[in-house]
């Protein structure tokens, strides 16, 4: 583990003292910045029907980002949350499916991802989850 430290340790050196990033998303970060994604919040994200419990904060510092950003860019609606699994469930079920195709999952009433039953992106896919018998 040492080992890995060290390389951590020699590669930020490097990356922020000794090298011009010319990638955009390479950009070094402000120390506040990487503080608050080295936080709790860096990992943690809600969506929009508050499905997630917990997150109360979370969910006050997105509300006042959210009136930042609408302020900043002059629009009527902003939303801050990064992309999810969602993505990734929408990628897999519109490129291995057709409308009316039957999917299996675990339901969303027997602890399985709700963005993937019923309500979810199935349904704007115009697909049928089942629910997987276990």
């Amino acid at each position: 583990m040492d080992k890995v430290i060290d390389l951590l340790k020699e590669h930020e050196q490097w990356r922020y003292q000794e090298c011009i990033n010319l990638i955009p998303s390479e950009n070094i970060m402000s120390p506040m910045v990487r503080s608050l994604l080295s936080s709790d919040f860096g990992h943690r994200y809600t969506p929009p029907d508050r499905f997630y419990m917990g997150t109360r904060f979370i969910d006050e510092i997105e509300q006042q980002g959210e009136e930042l950003a609408k302020q900043v860019f002059g629009v009527e609606t902003a939303d801050l949350r990064p992309l999810s699994g969602h993505i990734a469930d929408l990628t897999i079920l519109a490129s291995f499916t057709k409308p009316n195709d039957t999917i299996m999952c675990i339901s969303a009433e027997d602890g399985g991802y709700p963005g993937i039953w019923k309500q979810g992106i199935p349904s704007l896919l115009q697909l049928e989850p089942i629910g997987f018998p276990f």
